[in-house]
């Protein structure tokens, strides 16, 4: 047999050979790339379906978290005591303000949340709170109580309220419906409630958390493509995402659109246990590929995720390689007939280049396959190129959705940390990188090494084995898991909860854990900080009404060391013992004007101040007082802002300030007193509570000396705290600064470090307008009058006090002990010139009220108040309303006569 026949019949075999063998490899691809893209699509509906688990668990602690919110408490105690919380004392419409600005700072700061609601039991079911964000344009609105519902026979109002108090109710997801039909636009929403007690421990009602998960459902749509479609399913199959909109939700409508009518084949496929992944023919009679993963997301309903793939998508490659096999063995057949001895020289070195080609694609390097024209090996060549574009394409696919699921991950505001079963990292983002830094642990021994951690005190040490990694790792699955921990030297304690539990593979084998961090040490921080806000408001309520109650002690005093001076004046060691009770009633009326000041009920007098001027007159003024070991120097703002505020108090801040500064350099030192001009902006609002955003002048007031103990550092403004010797000092210099510094709308810090000094900084707000000075007026000798004045003043002594002093200056008088019993008096037709009132009266009404009353019936009264204590009553922002004249207790007979005069002969209209 000649050559080239051989050649031709070993070309042609050689040819068949290669067909069966690609046609043998092509079934060996198909059988092998199907299971992997199953379980590879098993993988990812089940990370979606984690993923989505993980973004709303954490809602149901916030549920638990607000719904044990102190202010819950008390509307439900006010509410149940006719509207006064009998614990606080604070009515239930100022308790309903402060939960309504809760709810308004929780939707600012979560967008995922729709709706904030509290939900009484009585009277059907009526919400008793409702914030979301119908506003004009989307914006977050307190709903008017006209537009609240009653809901008490929705099916998830009675679910949540025949719960435990400790236990969470999470809805299924579907269209909100308040009015027996779907809300527009229709929204997608996820309820998380929990019951609420009474002090009894009946049921008052629920508090509800509404989420809306259409931003959940955007970020799995943008993951699709034309080769993969994914599906969101509830418990009973109904679609809650589908490629075609139209078709999700369809059984709000009475349409039913379900996953087992369009995927009949997979139901059957997994069988009972409701999740796998299978090839079953789709809707339109093509083969795919289905996997779906079920979960009872967040605690509640069973949902699942179906990822499906086409499966000419899946088996491109194979199919590629099996044409491409095909047309190279009918074109090798062809060529070795007609070609066979130009194909025995030709054909070795093109078959090496194309061999050495597709092994350096194996190793991912660039294809470069041999240019031989339209023969067997430019057919081979073109197909193994091809095959190389739709494999990259593949890998470039599954790079996109690598990216998606890694960006989602990324953008994230909680750490996500996943480690494998010996708990080394596999996967840690941004934030969880920033938690712990940036040289994550390789195992379980290093994380315990390099951390310390401790409970929710920041002192007890937690056990290793409570650590949330290792609880993690033993299988168990756990929820805000609180603790604080310290990164090797860092001294800063971080606050944070842990929600964590097992990944387990499809065969059920633990693969590792997954552990979510959320940071808590700023929201820690406020919380702290509100608390010391509340406390200084309740002690301050207190010290105004010690300050009144002596106050009215001080003013019978008062007139009685009056009298008494006036009988012994003649009497030398007599007048010098009434002197020495008049300077030590002198001393308490300064007392009580410090509480006020702390309480910031002191009515002020405010007058447009340049802060440069009054601190270079302070500074001349405290060079005695300070001594020579203290060096004074003012660093001043070349413009200062002006500020509204009393100078007197202001002085009288800065000289304490100023004092306490010397105390503190027992040794000597330097006292600087600075000036500028600050904006405080909504950052800083927002680690400092009291403070509103806006323009400041600032006065800081610095010392070198031994600086403040930080255990002490919260307790400085609180009345009669001190740290100096007994009878060195009142505990009341620093009280009254803060209480001049928050009546005057201002704001106060301190910064200080022990053993290097102390620097307190006052903020007061930029005027914008100029204020007139008060007109200065020439105090009128003591003189009396015939008029006839009706004197209303609850306490006795007092009273009796006042009508002693009325009836030696020649008026008659009235007296009354309450305003109810002043007001029957005149309405019985009673005449009188002027009503004298104290403001803080019995019977529920004060002098305020009492006037207005008064006045509706005889126009033109003309009144004179006096008070220590004014509550708010004629006093706001530190200044007296206009049209208002008032006598602060204590005070004497010549004040008390020219004030009467004033109001007599005035027009009842200009304050004094």
């Amino acid at each position: 047999m000649r050559l080239s026949t051989r050649l031709i019949l070993a070309m042609t075999a050689l040819v068949l050979g290669m067909a069966a063998v690609g046609l043998l490899g092509y079934r060996n691809v198909e059988s092998a790339v199907l299971p992997v893209s199953l379980d590879r699509l098993m993988t990812q509906a089940r990370a979606r379906l984690g993923v989505l688990d993980i973004l709303l668990r954490d809602v149901r602690g916030d549920v638990l978290t607000l719904r044990a919110s102190p202010s819950h408490d008390g509307l439900v105690r006010a509410r149940q005591a006719g509207g006064i919380d009998p614990v606080e004392n604070i009515s239930a419409a100022k308790l309903q303000e402060r939960i309504e600005a809760i709810y308004v700072g929780r939707l600012r700061f979560q967008p995922e949340v729709r709706q904030l609601r509290l939900i009484g039991i009585a009277d059907g079911g009526r919400e008793i709170i409702r914030v979301d964000r119908l506003g004009p344009g989307g914006t977050i609105r307190v709903v008017p109580q006209a537009e609240l519902h009653r809901i008490g026979d929705r099916g998830y109002f009675r679910d949540a309220i025949a719960l435990p108090v400790d236990q969470v109710y999470v809805s299924p997801i579907e269209f909100n419906q308040e009015d027996g039909k779907a809300d527009l636009p229709e929204i997608p929403e996820l309820r998380f409630a929990s019951r609420i007690n009474d002090s009894e421990g009946r049921p008052f009602g629920i508090f509800m958390i509404s989420i809306d998960v259409r931003p959940t459902f955007d970020s799995i749509r943008a993951a699709m493509d034309d080769r993969s479609m994914i599906y969101v399913v509830n418990t009973a199959g109904d679609f809650l995402l589908h490629p075609d909109p139209s078709r999700a939700f369809g059984f709000e409508f009475g349409r039913r659109y379900r996953w087992q009518d369009e995927l009949p084949g997979l139901e059957a496929a997994i069988g009972p246990e409701g999740r796998g992944a299978a090839l079953v023919e789709g809707a339109q009679g093509k083969r795919v590929a289905a996997a779906i993963a079920t979960a009872h997301v967040a605690g509640g309903s069973l949902l699942g995720v179906i990822e499906t793939a086409s499966y000419d998508s899946i088996m491109a490659p194979a199919l590629a390689l099996r044409r491409s096999n095909l047309w190279i063995a009918l074109g090798a057949v062809g060529v070795a007939i007609v070609l066979a001895t130009w194909m025995a020289r030709v054909l070795t070195r093109p078959l090496r280049q194309i061999t050495a080609a597709v092994e350096g694609f194996g190793r991912g390097e660039p294809i470069q396959l041999p240019d031989a024209g339209n023969g067997e090996i430019g057919i081979l060549s073109a197909a193994f190129a091809r095959m190389a574009r739709d494999v990259c394409a593949a890998n470039a696919a599954l790079r996109e959705k690598s990216e998606v699921f890694d960006k989602t991950i990324e953008s994230m505001s909680d750490g996500i940390l996943i480690v494998d079963a010996q708990g080394r990292t596999v996967f840690a983002n941004a934030v969880c990188r920033a938690l712990f830094g940036h040289n994550l642990p390789v195992g379980v021994s290093a994380y315990q090494q390099g951390h310390q951690r401790f409970q929710t005190d920041g002192v007890t040490p937690l056990a290793a084995e409570d650590a949330p990694l290792a609880r993690a790792l033993r299988g168990e699955r756990f929820e805000n898991v609180e603790f604080v921990f310290r990164r090797g030297s860092d001294s800063n304690l971080i606050h944070v909860t842990a929600s964590g539990g097992i990944l387990s593979g499809p065969s059920g084998r633990m693969d590792g854990a997954v552990v979510v961090y959320r940071n808590l040490t700023r929201f820690k921080e406020t919380e702290r900080q509100l608390q010391q806000a509340q406390k200084m408001e309740a002690v301050g309520q207190l010290t105004g009404g010690v300050a009144h109650d002596f106050n009215n002690i001080l003013t019978v005093l008062t007139g009685g060391v009056e009298i008494i001076s006036e009988g012994v004046k003649d009497q030398p060691m007599l007048a010098r013992v009434a002197q020495m009770l008049n300077d030590a009633v002198d001393r308490g009326a300064d007392l009580t004007h410090q509480l006020l000041a702390f309480a910031r009920k002191q009515p002020l007098q405010p007058r447009l101040i340049d802060i440069n001027a009054m601190v270079t007159d302070s500074a001349r003024l405290l060079r005695p007082t300070l001594g020579e070991k203290v060096d004074i120097e003012a660093r001043l703002i070349a413009e200062p802002w002006p500020v509204l505020a009393d100078p007197a108090q202001l002085s009288s801040a800065l000289l304490n300030l100023a004092v306490n500064a010397r105390d503190a350099m027992p040794s000597g030192g330097r006292l600087t007193l600075e000036t500028g001009n600050v904006m405080l902006d909504e950052a800083y609002a927002g680690q400092n509570v009291e403070v509103v955003p806006g323009p400041y002048a600032m006065i800081a007031v610095s010392d070198t000396g031994s600086g403040i103990p930080a255990a002490i550092l919260d307790r400085v403004f609180d009345p009669f705290f001190t740290t100096k010797p007994i009878g060195k000092g009142t505990g009341l210099g620093l009280s009254m600064v803060y209480g001049f510094v928050r009546q005057s709308g201002g704001h106060i810090k301190i910064y200080s470090e022990e053993g290097y000094g102390t620097t307190i900084k006052i903020f007061l707000p930029r005027a914008e307008l100029a204020s007139p000075a008060p007109a200065v007026t020439q105090a009128p000798e003591i003189t009396g009058g015939q008029e006839v004045l009706l004197v209303v003043e609850d306490d006795e002594l007092v009273r009796s006090y006042v009508i002693t002093n009325l009836v030696s200056l020649g008026y008659r008088v009235h007296t009354a002990t309450n305003a109810v019993e002043a007001l029957a008096m005149v309405q019985q037709g009673l005449a009188f010139d002027l009503l004298f009132t104290d403001i803080v009266l019995g019977a529920g009404i004060n002098g305020r009220q009492l006037a207005d009353e008064i006045r509706a019936l005889r126009p033109g009264l003309k009144v004179l108040y006096t008070s220590g204590y004014t509550e708010d009553a004629v006093v706001h922002h530190g200044r007296v309303d206009a049209g208002v004249r008032l006598l602060t207790k204590p005070y004497r007979r010549a004040d008390l006569a020219r004030m009467l005069r004033l109001a007599l002969d005035g027009d009842g209209t200009a304050a004094t």
